[in-house]
């Protein structure tokens, strides 16, 4: 089974079950119908499935864009 962890809370009207109550953290099934019903409240990445007491460094930082090109790698370019 494939898991997904909430990375917000939120209320999500469900035609099920109604309005279901989702906390940040919590892990549910990727085919669940709350899940379906709002995926861009969910994420496979295990980090906000965490408990702590203190937010660990990075925990809330959004993803670094890579700036320049890695070793072998082609970036398209326009010139004017």
């Amino acid at each position: 089974m494939d898991v997904v962890y909430a990375v917000d809370t939120a209320q999500i009207p469900t035609e099920a079950c109604g309005v279901v109550l989702v906390n940040k953290g919590e892990h549910w099934a990727a085919d669940d119908p709350v899940v379906k019903a709002a995926p861009t409240l969910f994420s496979t990445d295990a980090r906000y499935g965490m408990r702590y007491s203190a937010e660990p460094p990075g925990y809330n930082d959004p993803p670094v864009e890579q700036a320049t090109a890695a070793p072998g790698e082609k970036r398209s370019v326009r010139r004017g």
